[in-house]
């Protein structure tokens, strides 16, 4: 079973430059099957009300809105995990940040050098084919900073 993660593109955007600033956003290729996924960017004002809605999109003639579709109260979260899902996906990525306090969360936000171990997606039931993860973060309520991964997932059987 050879299984394939790969990123394909990165694109990062704050809404309130006041309130955030995106220093860096981008996918570094380490070699030929590892890419990377950095970001870098600067919260400006100490924030304690920070949500997350996150949803995965697959690629059929345009990006169409697929199984996962969820929204976390991550100073919630922080505090006390009680979403299986944000669970499974905070396991994946928190080794890589320095998102690993509770709120306030203010200074630098950082992700380095994130990448997908395929391991953990042995068993899951995802097609293959293009995807798209976006995630819409909302602080007091206001939409501030989007963070768009492209990835390809190819699991030959």
């Amino acid at each position: 079973d050879a299984l394939v993660f790969k990123l394909t593109n990165a694109v990062c955007e704050s809404y309130n430059k006041s309130w955030i600033i995106v220093n860096e956003c981008r996918l570094r290729v380490l070699g030929r099957n590892k890419i990377v996924f950095n970001f870098n960017a600067t919260l400006l004002q100490p924030t304690n009300n920070i949500v997350l809605h996150t949803q995965i999109f697959k690629k059929a003639n345009g990006y169409k809105p697929w199984l996962i579709n969820y929204t976390i109260d991550s100073c919630r979260f922080m505090r006390k995990s009680y979403n299986p899902f944000a669970i499974y996906i905070n396991s994946i990525y928190i080794s890589f940040t320095n998102f690993n306090h509770t709120c306030p969360f203010s200074g630098d936000l950082i992700v380095n050098g994130f990448y997908l171990q395929v391991d953990m997606l042995k068993g899951l039931p995802i097609p293959n084919g293009d995807y798209l993860l976006a995630m819409n973060w909302y602080l007091y309520k206001k939409k501030q900073l989007s963070t768009h991964l492209y990835f390809t997932f190819m699991e030959d059987l």
